[in-house]
């Protein structure tokens, strides 16, 4: 090969490593990081979701570094995260997109609860909760709320007081009956819904929705909930 031609390759060869590069980078549209090391202001509220002596703390965790404690006290019905900031401001949700929610779970106690995650309603809205995650006889259970107020049990898998567990779940929004889905990986793996299918199509939007993290329920008990590499993005690999 030639002086000229040896260039000409070895140009193409690093304009081909650009390019490659770039695309990684436009495809990478991980939307928020809700990571602990960046404080609280990363939620849009806590307030009232966690009164005193409730508390949303980062604090040392041996293996994971740190990670979001929400510490329920027994009397307490509540201690949660409500929505996210992204670029100083609250993030609106849309109808119509799809997004993925990523994170990592631990519980100090597998008490029965009302939710561990919510996909929650607010404003002129028909449906309470769309989507939930919660604690029924020692398994994590997802439901789902249809705006005529119909309940779903979509899935659940037993889970160990004391264990790491990730999550991931995809939301297409959609306020139509069954225009939205929800899809749902647990530790890594694609789960398949009692329906048979790995997608359960449902109404997924409202006038407003935003996520919360955190305990609600088990009144009588005291519950810590650990959450790490909280993410949301575009796709699943935004966040897995």
């Amino acid at each position: 090969m030639n002086t000229k031609r040896r260039a000409l390759a070895t140009v193409c060869t690093a304009a081909a490593a650009v390019m490659t590069l770039l695309a990684g980078q436009a495809h990478a549209a991980v939307i928020w990081d809700g990571d602990a090391s960046r404080g609280t202001g990363v939620f849009g509220h806590i307030g009232s979701n966690c009164a005193a002596p409730g508390s949303v703390t980062a604090v040392d965790d041996s293996a994971r570094g740190e990670v979001w404690r929400y510490r329920k006290p027994a009397g307490s019905n509540r201690c949660e995260s409500r929505g996210i900031v992204v670029g100083g401001d609250d993030y609106t949700f849309t109808n119509g997109s799809t997004r993925y929610l990523g994170w990592a779970s631990k519980l100090s106690s597998a008490v029965d609860n009302n939710a561990i995650f919510q996909w929650k309603s607010y404003g002129d809205h028909q449906q309470n909760w769309p989507v939930v995650l919660k604690m029924i006889g020692g398994k994590l259970t997802m439901i789902q709320r249809q705006p005529d107020g119909t309940v779903h049990t979509i899935w659940s898998r037993s889970v160990s007081a004391g264990a790491w567990n990730h999550i991931v779940i995809g939301l297409h929004l959609s306020d139509q009956t069954r225009g939205g889905w929800v899809e749902l990986w647990f530790n890594g793996a694609k789960q398949t819904f009692n329906s048979g299918t790995q997608r359960w199509n449902c109404r997924t939007f409202d006038s407003e929705n935003h996520p919360k993290w955190g305990v609600y329920g088990a009144d009588s008990n005291s519950v810590d909930h650990y959450v790490d590499a909280l993410k949301i993005g575009t796709s699943y690999g935004d966040v897995d």
